[in-house]
């Protein structure tokens, strides 16, 4: 079984003048981020093995944000393809994750996560908020191979 968490960024600022890949967090999309990445931790009853990134400046910090809140720091893989909006192209970079990896967690954009979330779990989401956090489980041994799975959980920062 693979199990796959998906964080969307953290709230970004749109004042400074900058190309979308450089926009900086808001201080409200950090206090989020910290209160989803905790509920994570204490939710989780598996180890994530791979943390995968978008290049862009609000994905990378939201991961790095996360990734404080939990005891073994990871390496956090930047991977150019996931920055996309696109399902289709968030499904192939998935697809791509090393088998031998059960678990993985990716921050990224909308529309790709909560067309993801809807597509390939088993739960309608209206949209994933930012900062907000759906975690699927697939019923197959590669992730070239999975298929609708389950969505185990969904956190939304303004319900915490």
């Amino acid at each position: 079984m693979k199990k796959l968490v998906l964080f969307r960024h953290a709230k970004s600022r749109w004042d400074m003048g900058v190309n979308d890949r450089d926009r900086d967090l808001e201080e409200v999309g950090i206090e989020r981020t910290e209160k989803s990445a905790a509920e994570l931790k204490s939710i989780l009853d598996f180890e994530i093995e791979v943390w995968l990134s978008s290049p862009a400046v609000r994905a990378h910090k939201t991961a790095q944000l996360a990734a404080m809140h939990f005891s073994k720091k990871p390496e956090i893989n930047i991977v150019e393809n996931l920055y996309t909006f696109s399902f289709f192209d968030l499904l192939k970079e998935v697809k791509k994750i090393d088998n031998q990896f059960q678990t993985a967690i990716l921050f990224g954009h909308n529309e790709a996560f909560t067309e993801f979330a809807n597509r390939m779990g088993n739960q309608y989401l209206y949209n994933l908020p930012t900062s907000g956090i759906a975690i699927l489980e697939f019923q197959s041994d590669y992730w070239n191979e999975i298929e609708r799975g389950e969505t185990l959980n969904i956190i939304k920062p303004k319900k915490l």
